[in-house]
């Protein structure tokens, strides 16, 4: 069993009151399990660095996101949470049946691959339900306005709960966990020959008070505990 296991059963816990029609009610719950999740992180690096616990870098069994037709605000999320958590990723995409589907591996550690991997889940489940709330209806340049914003404001909250987790641990640890995405990195390129850098995501029409709104929401999530 993964360390990072009985944090994930306390997470799911604290996330199942997220679905809570209180926003401050969802917001503490989602802000104290991302609490939990780094402070978990930052004591195995302390605990790595007294040298009694040595995780290696592996490739994840599976994939973070699979998919025939990609949804551009999905694969930011991924991106913001695979450079969060410390994780490297390639596209092992597959034509075999006649078009591409992308599939997304990861390669890190196993406690962040569990953690980004639950959390991309969670957090996809929260977008499509607050879409279903707010702007279902609204269009297809609409909706997927208010689901990047959505993603900007995770992303901005996961940038405060590193900063504030951060005052908790020492230089040793953060330098420890920073250097986590470099190791992934020279694993993944040592293990798949030949990789290239893909290309961004191309540019499309935003509408920019659906994008503000979902920014909002994302930030309302509080994950910064």
């Amino acid at each position: 069993m993964s360390s990072v296991s009985p944090i994930i059963e306390k997470v799911q816990k604290l996330l199942a009151l997220s679905k809570s029609s209180n926003a401050n009610e969802a917001a503490n719950a989602a802000g104290a399990a991302n609490k939990l999740i780094e402070l978990h992180r930052i004591s195995e690096a302390d605990l790595e660095l007294a040298g009694k616990v040595t995780e290696p870098v592996e490739e994840d069994d599976g994939y973070i996101y699979e998919t025939g037709k990609l949804t551009p605000w999905k694969h930011i999320l991924m991106n913001v949470l695979v450079q969060h958590y410390g994780l490297s990723h390639y596209n092992d995409a597959d034509f075999s049946g006649g078009r591409k589907v992308s599939r997304f591996k990861v390669f890190g550690r196993r406690d962040d691959i569990v953690v980004c991997r639950y959390m991309f889940t969670w957090l996809t489940t929260v977008c499509d339900r607050l879409v279903d709330i707010e702007a279902k209806g609204m269009g297809r340049v609409y909706i997927s306005s208010y689901c990047e914003g959505f993603v900007a404001g995770v992303s901005s909250q996961l940038r405060l709960s590193r900063l504030e987790a951060h005052r908790e641990a020492t230089s040793a640890a953060i330098v420890l966990i920073d250097n986590r995405a470099v190791k992934a990195k020279e694993h993944m390129y040592m293990v798949v020959r030949g990789l290239r850098p893909t290309r961004a995501v191309s540019h499309r029409h935003t509408n920019c008070d659906a994008f503000s709104r979902g920014e909002i929401q994302g930030k309302r999530v509080n994950l910064k505990g």
